[in-house]
């Protein structure tokens, strides 16, 4: 019978206990990559997007905010600045992603990083407001707290003499960046259930033919498939999106709803050409797992870690 007692300590366990840091470590590694590409692909554009030259709006805090002291000094703040300062900006921005990757200074590189995001966040994303650079943004300002340059890390490699020397960690982080996937799967695929356009396949058959289409959507809909075959693939989609989730939290499922959120993923940006910077949230499914299965994953592939860790 559970006790109020057994509860809590379980609850303590799953949120807030030690382990190794291996797994976001690794996800470190992965994100940080992923963003200088992300970054790295603007950095010729630094003056359209974020200068006094380009087409910017920065959001206004003081709409919702401006009640509040400090707001009207924030807003000052963020602003757009000259070209040549935005291009120096946005490689200021790159080189912390740089040393964030490689867990140089991890936690002040985390949050450099994430100043920077916000800074261009407020003057050229939160146009479109897209759901993969909240998450991004979000994701930036955990690993300020999350102590993930405890391994694989220049950090490290000065402070014990080996990139893959190791601390334990708190788990609490990991846990949320694996909620907050959970709950981007699992509202995406609610919204779907109820959302007008998708009750059948016409958004799709709309969207295979709209400027995101890519050659292949093109060459699918040349096929002429009838109709139901799009209310098909909707159906997928939904049930895939709710299905997720619970499949990736699940141990004996996990690995083959991995592999198919990988499918899902390039599914989607074969057919439409705009939708391909989720690939980041494929590198969140290694927090789904213990810490403790990701290094003894490792030990088995005979990787050169330490069996204790170093406290």
């Amino acid at each position: 019978m559970m006790t109020l007692q057994n509860f809590h300590r379980l609850w303590n366990v799953w949120w807030f206990r030690s382990g190794p840091p291996h797994a976001l470590a690794i996800l470190r590694i992965l994100f940080g990559l992923w963003m200088l590409l992300y970054f790295g692909l603007r950095l010729p554009y630094a003056d359209l997007l974020f200068s006094t030259s380009g087409l910017v709006i920065p959001y206004d805090y003081t709409i919702h905010f401006g009640t509040i002291p400090g707001v009207s000094f924030l807003q000052s703040v963020l602003t757009p600045l000259s070209p040549g300062f935005s291009f120096m900006i946005l490689s200021l921005h790159i080189a912390s992603l740089i040393t964030f990757t490689f867990g140089f200074r991890t936690r002040l590189s985390a949050v450099i990083a994430f100043l920077f995001f916000l800074y261009e966040f407020n003057l050229s994303y939160h146009h479109m407001g897209t759901s993969y650079n909240r998450l991004f943004l979000f994701f930036s300002f955990l690993f300020i707290f999350a102590e993930s340059g405890k391994t694989f890390s220049i950090d490290m490699l000065m402070k014990h003499g080996s990139f893959f020397a190791w601390e334990p960690i708190s788990i609490f982080f990991q846990r949320i960046i694996a909620l907050q996937i959970t709950a981007t799967y699992l509202g995406v695929g609610l919204q779907k259930l109820w959302l007008p356009d998708w009750q059948n396949g016409s958004m799709l058959f709309l969207s295979f033919q709209n400027m995101w289409a890519t050659p292949v959507a093109f060459f699918f809909l040349s096929l002429s498939p009838p109709l139901w075959v799009f209310d098909a693939m909707v159906f997928i989609v939904k049930a895939f999106e709710l299905a997720l989730p619970f499949g990736l939290w699940h141990r004996k499922t996990r690995l083959w709803f991995m592999g198919g959120g990988i499918v899902f993923h390039l599914g989607i940006s074969l057919f439409l050409a705009a939708i391909w910077w989720f690939y980041a949230m494929i590198a969140c499914y290694i927090t789904f797992f213990d810490p403790e299965e990701v290094l003894a994953f490792l030990k088995r592939r005979r990787m050169k870690i330490p069996s204790a860790s170093i406290r």
